[in-house]
């Protein structure tokens, strides 16, 4: 009788070719589908356990916990919609333990017909060998 692993067992030596749970792309898709949401909730849980670092149009930097995260977004989708969350580009190559896209945002007021649109840069960080949300640049 052979008996295969459901997944393969790593040695200890062999720990830094361990492939990432997530695939860069994939966790870009999930951060998509968030803003697209405004689901804070889901960003939050993508977020870096050593926290998230906020530049906001190049003027102010902030710093957010995990847990605090989830704050942070429900105020940014407050009184407002998301009408198009793309992504220009995103890195095919990770270098380094970073990966980086860069995206349209454009939402709607909701007490207003003022269109926003901002180019937004994510960044993302290995975390225990899983991609997470590190950074976030608002760019006008």
């Amino acid at each position: 009788m052979l008996v295969t692993p459901a997944r393969p067992v790593w040695a200890a030596k062999d720990q830094a070719a361990r492939p990432a749970a997530d695939a860069p792309g994939a966790v870009f898709s999930r951060l998509a589908a968030a803003f697209e949401a405004g689901d804070a909730s889901a960003l939050a849980a993508l977020v870096h356990r050593e926290g998230l670092a906020v530049t906001d149009h190049g003027e102010r930097s902030s710093e957010y916990s995990p847990s605090q995260a989830v704050y942070y977004f429900k105020n940014l989708f407050q009184g407002q919609r998301t009408l198009l969350f793309a992504y220009k580009m995103t890195q095919d190559d990770v270098d380094g333990g970073r990966a980086r896209a860069m995206a349209e945002w454009k939402r709607r007021r909701v007490d207003s017909d003022r269109v926003v649109e901002l180019q937004i840069v994510l960044v993302l960080a290995l975390d225990d060998g899983r991609w997470r949300l590190s950074e976030i640049n608002m760019i006008r």
